[in-house]
């Protein structure tokens, strides 16, 4: 963590009554060489059930909308521990992702702020979140444990800009190719496992009539695909990007001991990743697009977008509908879509059918799997390719307002993120007969019922992240940039452009708009020439 957040968490600690020998034994412990943490846990002093009552309300809002009954249970359950707090639900079905941002905005820009916990991914500019990391080695009331040990914390280091963790998940989500076994039996075709086997199979597919690819242009193609395949051709960029010894981010409990490993799955998650440093490569060209490996990873792309996507892969973003009704052999989707996509084929509710905007007729049953994504073999390619995993349920963040108010909201984030409140939460969601979690629970102790844990079996979670700046070249730093690269990628995709002259206008789009994506970025001149300072924005 950072050097003020580290301040902050041993303060806060201190606090709650944790000794400094055990702070300095957890500091020593986070990670080790690989960042893959210590086995040796620092002795923590166990409590007795807490005798310390709170009294208020707590009102959730997080973009996702459990059932009824999950909110009622776990309700229900934490109020038997502490009866003087009331749990207020705030959720609904939003339409999209940018309903719930504008209605959080307007939540956290007006004063009092009402909301306790958010997803707060999605207004990532407020600066209000209770830093998790430091209550992480606090003893849990309602079990005895450490929190960490409740809770799977080392899994993903997903931290802001701050070194911060604000934002956790209640399960796990993994990448993956979905495809239907009958179509690719139907051209003697198996699923592939190379980049140019899925050419090859794309081919055959097509040949036979049947659309091979079903996903999109909006956020498949910009979010997942881009970030994952400019991974393989460009984790040289990591020597440029982390923090150096000096720089206010830097983190010696975990950048001293950093060792590049490209066999690594997390190595992105092994250094603190410096926006100062990366902007400083953009500006001297020490970071470049035009260059032969991006020639490579964008021809190898055009391969197969928009050539075997769907007709509406520019404007559509229902990827998962036409491979439900096998319209497509194949489409790119996560974990989350394993119950699903199983109990969808088993069953399809008038409610669920008219959720998907479809006919009962319009989905047969058929056999289907998945398949990492496969890699681009190429001289260039420096590694195999690390499919971004990350955390999935419930996305969880803390509004941080006054200190009591604060710690009654963290315990009942405990209770809700361990066994005891996790226990009543997800049987609540599997007696309605609809439980539909994105991965392995992050919780422990907690089991799924057998047809679940037999499903996400086949999930091998490696603890992958995705490097901050792989998205870059399609996303910018947002705003008017993202709309002006993903139109020069468009460009390329439609075959207005081959591979490298499309290389070299995203090199110069860099070079003649670097102040712009400067401010986008909320960085300057002089952070950029100083990383030892920390920005005024961060």
């Amino acid at each position: 963590m950072s050097g003020s957040s580290r301040r902050t968490f041993l303060a806060r600690s201190l606090a709650l009554g944790i000794g400094a020998s055990s702070l300095g034994s957890l500091a020593a412990s986070c990670t080790d060489a690989d960042g893959t943490g210590s086995e040796q846990k620092p002795i923590v002093p166990k409590s007795a059930a807490s005798t310390k009552r709170f009294k208020g309300r707590i009102v959730v809002a997080t973009k996702q909308n459990p059932s009824a009954q999950a909110r009622q249970a776990l309700t229900r359950a934490y109020r038997r521990q502490q009866p003087g707090v009331e749990i207020v639900w705030d959720t609904r079905d939003y339409t999209d992702s940018a309903a719930y941002t504008a209605w959080l905005d307007s939540q956290l820009s007006s004063g009092p702020i009402r909301p306790d916990i958010v997803s707060g991914s999605y207004a990532p500019a407020f600066r209000r979140y209770v830093n998790l990391d430091e209550y992480r080695a606090q003893v849990n009331p309602y079990t005895g444990h450490r929190w960490d040990d409740d809770y799977d914390f080392e899994t993903y280091r997903d931290l802001n800009d701050r070194g911060e963790r604000t934002e956790i998940g209640t399960e796990t989500a993994h990448l993956y190719w979905f495809y239907n076994k009958d179509l690719l039996a139907g051209v003697d075709a198996e699923p592939p496992t190379t980049w140019d086997e899925l050419v090859s199979v794309c081919a055959k597919l097509r040949m036979a009539g049947q659309l091979p690819i079903s996903t999109n242009f909006a956020s498949i193609m910009p979010d997942w695909v881009s970030s994952t395949y400019f991974d393989q051709f460009h984790d040289e960029w990591i020597s440029t990007v982390q923090a150096q010894p000096g720089d206010w981010n830097w983190d010696p409990e975990l950048d001293a001991k950093f060792r590049y490993r490209k066999d690594n799955p997390r190595i992105h998650a092994t250094y603190t990743y410096s926006p100062q440093r990366f902007y400083r490569g953009l500006k001297d060209r020490t970071l470049r697009f035009d260059t032969p490996a991006m020639v490579d990873l964008v021809t190898g792309l055009s391969r197969v977008f928009p050539r075997f996507a769907s007709a509406d892969f520019f404007t559509g973003t229902d990827h998962y509908r036409p491979f439900l009704q096998g319209q497509a052999a194949m489409m790119v989707d996560g974990s989350w879509s394993l119950p699903t996509l199983q109990r969808d084929l088993e069953e399809l509710t008038p409610e669920r059918l008219s959720e998907l905007g479809i006919e009962q007729a319009s989905v047969q049953p058929f056999g289907w799997d998945v398949f990492e994504f496969p890699p681009m073999v190429s001289p260039l390619a420096r590694r195999n390719v690390r499919p971004t995993e990350g955390t999935g349920g419930a996305s969880i963040c803390a509004v941080d307002k006054d200190p009591a108010h604060t710690e009654m909201v963290m315990d009942f984030l405990m209770f809700w993120l361990s066994k005891p409140g996790f226990t009543a939460y997800t049987q609540a969601q599997v007696e309605t007969e609809d439980f539909r979690p994105s991965g392995p629970t992050l919780v422990a102790g907690v089991p799924y019922p057998k047809e679940i844990e037999d499903l996400f079996a086949r999930v091998e979670q490696r603890g992958t992240v995705a490097p901050a700046y792989g998205g870059f070249w399609l996303n910018g730093a947002g705003g008017k940039s993202a709309e002006d690269l993903r139109s020069l990628f468009l460009a390329l995709l439609q075959g207005d452009v081959e591979g490298e002259a499309y290389a070299k206008r995203v090199q110069q789009y860099v070079q003649r708009n670097y102040s712009a994506l400067l401010r986008l970025a909320h960085l300057t001149d002089d952070d950029v020439a100083n990383p030892s300072r920390r920005p005024v924005a961060v």
